[in-house]
């Protein structure tokens, strides 16, 4: 049983599909295809939801617009093809132009709303995906993702049901694939208790794949993007990044985190949990290794990456009590998580908790939950930059390197992630950040065996 993951250029568009169709077709055995919207689709149906509160007109005919492009992706099949899919394909479109009208009645895009339009573009592209299978004669059902994936009703950022949607797995997907059907679903997409339409989050369809494979027992997760695999660094600012054969799924997780775009960080978890591969492809280019995540992927050559992101937020906690207090930190960390404060990384000195932060921080709220016994800093502007490989956790000379490549910044922050002893984050200056990123590049993955040379 194999899970396929498909991300959005993947099926950007008619000669897309048709390269999927041509990888679902060398794959045998029992396949579940999970598909992403269309390149550039889900940002566009964001940018309508916003724009029907304030100008129905135009929200209407940008809908129109994406509208048409499915129509043409629809054309390239044959007539019989093309005749079948496009009324559901517009089918789709009246649900997608009622919840636009909506918005602009409300004059505001509730969550909910949002949720209900965006996943507009899943529902399209897995009714065209299925729509090529069967134009090329293989045996395929499409299925709504909403009647398989369940989650709690956050909506935007949904949590998955674990339970409910294995059950959903269980009468759903596995009678078509009793029957030799290859399974086509939307990723991102799934629905709360009241059967109301949400979505995981953006990049969220890795974590469909990720979650399906799971209830499946899959014997492998495949996600088929742009890219010859996971790469030592973004090849985008580090020029001689290299593709790496393997990783653990603990780095794997760590350098979605940090940056790494290749993968969404919720997609190792599940796999993690029972010790199913992931394997990240490069649709355009599938004979091509791509690299293969697992529970030894470490081992296999020592491989070592960087990754950054920015829009760090560094918070300080202090206990106004010098006295020793052994829960102080825990209750500092409980009430950054009550704050909904994303945690990427931390150390506690004495009676001080300081932790890189995703995003933004309301601080008004988080020392209303701390109360009168701690003070609360922030600093904004920062970047936080990620080095991960088996090495870091006893090769002093390594991590000599590290601080050596640190000379001369002003350093904020120096971390392990988690309990990973693997891995090494610095939080820094917004200016210092590409700099840093290529010097620990060169001192740790520069040195190490790698798959080839990085294709831009």
């Amino acid at each position: 049983m194999r899970v396929l993951k498909f991300g959005g250029t993947s099926v950007a568009d008619a000669d897309a599909i048709e390269r999927l169709v041509a990888i679902v077709q060398s794959r045998g055995g029992a396949r579940t295809v999970v598909v992403s919207a269309l390149g550039g689709i889900t940002d566009a149906l964001l940018a309508i939801a916003d724009l029907a509160t304030i100008d129905a007109v135009r929200a209407r005919a940008a809908l129109e617009g994406v509208v048409a492009r499915h129509l043409e992706v629809a054309a390239s099949l044959g007539s019989a093809g093309a005749e079948a899919v496009t009324p559901m394909l517009l089918g789709i479109a009246r649900g997608a132009a009622h919840t636009v009208d909506t918005i602009a009645a409300a004059g505001t895009a509730s969550p909910a709303l949002v949720d209900k339009l965006a996943a507009a573009g899943e529902l399209w592209s897995s009714r065209l995906v299925a729509a090529f299978l069967a134009d090329a004669g293989l045996r395929a059902q499409w299925i709504d993702a909403r009647h398989v994936v369940r989650t709690d009703d956050r909506y935007r950022q949904a949590a998955p049901d674990l339970t409910a949607t294995e059950d959903a797995v269980r009468r759903h997907v596995r009678p078509a694939l009793a029957l030799d059907r290859i399974v086509v679903i939307g990723g991102f997409v799934g629905s709360a208790p009241d059967g109301s339409t949400t979505t995981l989050g953006r990049g969220g369809s890795d974590y469909s794949a990720a979650l399906l494979g799971a209830c499946l027992l899959a014997d492998e997760i495949e996600i088929w993007t742009d890219v010859d695999g996971v790469f030592s660094a973004d090849p985008r600012l580090v020029a001689h990044a290299r593709v790496l054969p393997a990783l653990s799924y603990e780095n794997a997780e760590i350098l979605a985190t940090f940056g790494a775009k290749v993968l969404h960080p919720k997609t190792i978890e599940p796999a993690a949990a029972l010790d199913i591969p992931v394997r990240v492809l490069n649709s355009r280019r599938p004979s091509e290794p791509g690299t293969r995540i697992d529970g030894a992927g470490s081992a296999a050559g020592g491989q070592a990456a960087v990754a950054a992101r920015g829009n760090i937020t560094l918070v300080r906690i202090t206990a106004r009590d010098r006295r020793p207090d052994p829960a102080f930190a825990a209750r500092a960390l409980q009430a950054l998580a009550d704050s909904h404060v994303g945690v990427l990384a931390g150390e506690v000195h004495k009676g001080t908790l300081t932790v890189a932060a995703e995003g933004g921080v309301d601080v008004a709220a988080l020392r209303t939950r701390l109360g009168p016994g701690a003070d609360v800093e922030t600093r904004e502007g920062l970047s936080a930059v990620c080095a991960v490989g088996d090495r870091l956790a006893h090769d002093a000379r390594l991590v000599a390197s590290a601080f050596a490549a640190l000379d001369g910044r002003h350093v904020h922050l120096v971390a392990r992630p988690g309990d990973a002893t693997s891995a090494l984050a610095v939080v820094v200056d917004d200016r210092d950040v590409h700099d840093l990123l290529a010097r620990l590049h060169d001192a740790f993955a520069g040195e190490l065996p790698v798959a080839r040379e990085a294709v831009a």
